[in-house]
């Protein structure tokens, strides 16, 4: 602000000089920003221009532009934003991996000091900074994130005296008992691939930790490795036994949940999205339990992937950005935001909405020892593609060999 205490002669003078002077300096500490936001959800637009327009009201002269993208125009724009050094000053993004390949590329900013001055370690849980750090530096802010894990009927499990499993072995007894019962204990429908990966991600996370799964998905450990083949193993069991559909190669993920819902089927592994279509006369009767632990020695680590926001190296940072970059990890946005998207918010000071399958997801996540993005997310686009049709063709040859083969041609294709 501008100093108005000094003395001079003329008291209408020092008067216009002042009004001048604050105009000058007011001008100058009006900023407009451009956020890039990768959106298609009707709630989720609304509440980031809800909160633009609140930002705007509460720091007088900045202005907060919003711009919207399919998952497919923000995908090919941000490549070419980071790569010619220009475009918006805010951009949307994914955990993990994804956000990863810039951060390398010197394409991101480093926001370390703006964490550590605002004590946002404190607010955040443990899995989602992971997400968004690498190097122990902190280059984004999370915004959202959901878990993975199974959900099942409670009336089946209590007509069978059945408790969720907290282990394999208990695992494996569900599932026998299940199909003892005449249940097939799994459904799963994996006509587009991506649902199987599912499964080799929690397998390898029980059995070989975060670290060892992060590795070899950047093609660093080859396929052939034991604790590899220790999944494809433990995975060929349940086939083996029948715990899952068939014909699920068939049906999308959609198609295959009506087994739940007329008794047919047990259990199913997947995202908390699942939960936004359950039938509203069957939702009560439907409960969730984290996948359950393999290896003792191995900490809970989760699939969850998460979205955040991140600063582009070629944008100059400044009072406006790190305001909103603040108001964004606030409680007032986050539960706004996550509230009408179903999601959960990464800051764990978060009330979440009064939603069983939420306020599940918000405990395990934020107990999480660390988190991975999803198979297509933890790797690039080719071994991911190539990857998700591997599994779902092991589903049906149960040929450990074969797959471990497929997989170390893709990663020597694709990954070195």
């Amino acid at each position: 602000m501008l100093n108005c205490r000094h003395q001079w002669r003329s008291p209408l003078i020092f008067f216009y000089s002042c009004i001048m002077g604050l105009l000058i300096s007011s001008s100058v500490l009006a900023q407009s920003i451009e956020v890039a936001i990768l959106s298609t959800s009707g709630p989720q637009k609304s509440s980031f221009l809800r909160h633009a327009k609140s930002f705007e009201a509460q720091y007088p002269g900045s202005e907060v532009t919003l711009s919207f993208y399919s998952d497919a125009d923000f995908k090919k724009s941000i490549v070419k934003w980071l790569s010619q050094g220009s475009g918006p000053d805010i951009l949307t993004w994914q955990g993990g991996p994804r956000l990863y390949q810039y951060v390398r590329k010197n394409q991101v900013k480093d926001l370390s000091r703006l964490w550590s001055e605002h004590g946002l370690d404190a607010s955040f849980s443990e899995g989602a900074i992971g997400a968004i750090s690498l190097n122990n530096k902190r280059y984004a802010i999370p915004t959202s994130y959901y878990q993975w894990g199974f959900y099942y009927r409670q009336s089946v499990f209590d007509e069978l005296n059945l408790q969720p499993p907290a282990d394999w072995k208990s695992f494996l007894n569900v599932c026998e008992t299940l199909k003892n019962a005449g249940i097939t204990p799994i459904t799963i429908g994996a006509a587009n691939k991506w649902t199987s990966a599912a499964w080799f991600d929690y397998l390898n996370l029980r059995i070989n930790g975060l670290d060892y799964h992060q590795r070899l998905l950047q093609g660093e450990i080859p396929f052939t490795d034991k604790g590899v083949r220790d999944v494809f193993e433990k995975w060929k069991l349940l086939l083996d036994k029948g715990y899952f559909t068939t014909r699920y190669n068939g049906w999308d993920w959609q198609q295959a949940m009506p087994f739940m819902y007329h008794k047919m089927a047990g259990m199913t592994l997947i995202g908390n999205f699942f939960a936004g279509g359950l039938p509203p006369l069957l939702k009560e009767d439907f409960r969730f339990f984290p996948f359950p632990q393999i290896n003792p020695a191995i900490p809970a680590y989760e699939e969850a992937p998460m979205d955040l926001l991140m600063v582009p190296n070629y944008t100059k940072m400044n009072r406006t950005v790190e305001h909103y970059l603040l108001s964004i990890a606030g409680l007032d946005f986050q539960k706004r935001y996550n509230d009408v998207s179903s999601m959960i918010s990464p800051n764990k000071q978060v009330q979440s909405k009064d939603d069983y399958f939420i306020q599940q997801g918000q405990k395990v996540l934020n107990n999480a020892a660390g988190l991975s993005q999803f198979f297509d997310r933890d790797t690039n686009e080719k071994m991911g593609s190539a990857g998700t049709v591997i599994f779902t063709e092991f589903m049906d040859s149960k040929n450990v060999d074969a797959t471990l083969s497929a997989l170390e041609n893709a990663r020597q294709a694709y990954l070195l």
